[in-house]
């Protein structure tokens, strides 16, 4: 039962998030942003400068996202715990997707076949 639970608070937390990322510009910076956001945490344990660099590039690449094309404020910060982990959730699906050419995230948030 916490299975479930766990992943219906998922699903209705990744939906929540791609209802703010609507603008497909936004959407493609926030996909670079969030591989950005990857490689800094790789590069954490071989130089700091570059997790600094590629930490800094997240936050550009995504706010030019919200405020220039989508026009509105980013989820992080209403709920960073949210903007966080469903963003980096979506970035890891989406990028699943682009390898295999196979539609996962519509299917799996609401079913679609």
């Amino acid at each position: 039962m916490r299975r479930k639970k766990f992943i219906a608070r998922v699903q209705r937390d990744l939906d929540y998030y791609l209802k703010e990322h609507l603008n497909k510009t936004n959407l493609i910076l926030h996909y670079f942003a969030f591989l950005s956001a990857f490689l800094a945490w790789i590069f954490l344990f071989y130089d700091l400068k570059v997790t600094l660099i590629l930490a800094l590039l997240h936050y550009l690449l995504s706010w030019i996202g919200h405020f220039y094309f989508e026009g509105n404020k980013p989820a992080s910060f209403r709920y960073p715990l949210i903007g966080f982990y469903s963003g980096f959730t979506w970035f890891f699906i989406k990028t699943i997707e682009l390898a295999t050419g196979k539609e996962i995230l519509n299917k799996w948030l609401h079913g679609k076949r």
